[in-house]
């Protein structure tokens, strides 16, 4: 048997050689298409999240308007109750409050007479430059 050509074994390891590469490339091309698609349900992963993070604020906020309107009528009874002439003290032992809990009610029961006050400010906010404005036409006055 005679030995195959050089030009053959090479021709022979060309060959190999191309289907090798033919091989890695198309390897490489999928793993192209799957990272990919990795990406894009990863992409999906964190709108999934975002989207539950806006939904959990939005309940966050619609319970707490639904906790504050909970708060003021439980306000109202325990102003209700103070009405009745009953000590702050019974109030508190037939709910089950401690005093500092009870008095955290109280506030909540009672901003209708805080703006009254705030009035009264501002009227005598609304004096004071009318006072000022006053000495400065006279002085003008004085000076022409």
């Amino acid at each position: 048997m005679s030995k195959p050509r050089k030009s053959a074994a090479a021709l022979a390891a060309r060959e190999k050689a191309r289907a090798k590469a033919e091989e890695i490339t198309r390897r490489n091309e999928q793993l192209i298409e799957l990272a990919a698609k990795f990406f894009i349900h990863e992409d999906e992963i964190e709108l999934i999240d975002e989207d539950a993070a806006k939904k959990i604020a939005e309940l966050h906020a619609t319970a707490e308007v639904k906790k504050d309107k909970a708060r003021v009528a439980a306000a109202s009874v325990v102003e209700q109750m103070l009405g009745t002439g009953e000590s702050k003290k019974s109030i508190g032992e037939r709910l089950g409050l401690s005093s500092a809990e009870l008095k955290s009610f109280l506030p909540q029961a009672a901003p209708a007479k805080e703006p009254k006050v705030v009035e009264e400010q501002n009227e005598e906010t609304a004096q004071a430059p009318a006072s000022t404005a006053e000495g400065q036409t006279s002085g003008v006055a004085a000076n022409a």
